[in-house]
């Protein structure tokens, strides 16, 4: 049966490196980003009460810095997705009916090829650039000192906890698309999407900066689990225990955003109006 999505599984990887020069170029803007980054926490802890030995909500300069360097590599790598655009695409041109009567699955066809580019975007672009963060920081005194069984099972936690993130960005990006069906709005449903992601799942700033009552509300949300908690597994501000909830959490939410993708998607089948094809 998974025979049937190894094409799909190749064109996600072949459809990465086709793109390789734009994938550079977003590397360099990343790269520029994380150094904007560093000077506003700069200047942020700077002025703050006790200088740039403070801690703010739990944070520390040096935590700060390798939470934002390492959370801007985990979104570089994991958030490359465009489910929304095929699903809109397939829709406008009418092709989505042609899927419809293969012997696959649609959403089986968008978790494959997101595979396959989140395996591509991995092997090209992330063991480099988290090595070089993990070394980097480290030699600067920004990540605590470990032993090695303990770093190795926080990097193991943090892999599951990444492909959980990866799979759960596909579900909600694979929703969002499914909506198009009914909104045939690609571009602001795909703005809703990004800006829902970046607020909510503490890429922009860590949760533990919202007001209290909000913080415990977005944390049971599945944003966290695609990005704020697979860094501070990585970072090992979370021990063991905790980080095995946060990955149980996360896949509990995949379940759960699955079924209800699957049932929207019965709904939406039976309205789409194709715009085209």
């Amino acid at each position: 049966m998974l025979k049937k999505y190894k094409p799909f599984l190749r064109a996600g990887a072949i459809d990465t490196m086709a793109f390789r020069f734009n994938i550079l170029v977003w590397a360099a803007i990343t790269v520029c980003q994380v150094a904007c980054m560093v000077f506003l926490w700069l200047a942020v802890y700077r002025s703050s009460v006790g200088g740039i030995d403070a801690e703010i909500h739990g944070f520390t300069y040096r935590e700060m810095i390798a939470y934002v360097v390492l959370t801007t590599v985990f979104g570089f790598v994991t958030f490359n997705n465009d489910t929304l655009w095929y699903i809109n695409t397939d829709i406008k041109k009418g092709t989505v009916g042609n899927y419809l009567i293969k012997p696959i699955s649609y959403r089986g066809k968008f978790a494959a090829t997101s595979l396959g580019n989140l395996l591509t975007m991995t092997g090209m672009f992330g063991l480099p650039f988290y090595t070089a963060a993990l070394i980097t920081l480290g030699s600067l005194g920004f990540l605590p000192d470990l032993s090695f069984p303990a770093f190795f099972a926080h990097l193991g936690l943090f892999l599951l906890a990444g492909l959980c993130a990866s799979l759960l960005n596909d579900t909600i990006a694979y929703i969002f698309g499914v909506l198009c069906f009914y909104t045939s709005s690609g571009w602001g449903l795909n703005s809703l999407k990004t800006t829902l992601i970046s607020f909510l799942s503490g890429t922009l700033l860590p949760l533990a900066f919202f007001p209290a009552g909000l913080r415990e509300l977005v944390g049971w949300m599945p944003f966290a689990g695609m990005s704020q908690n697979p860094v501070l597994i990585l970072m090992m501000k979370y021990d063991l225990a905790q980080s095995l909830r946060c990955v149980a959490l996360t896949a509990a939410w995949i379940v759960a955003l699955e079924l209800f993708a699957k049932l929207l998607f019965s709904h939406a089948v039976r309205k789409v109006t194709v715009q085209g094809g």
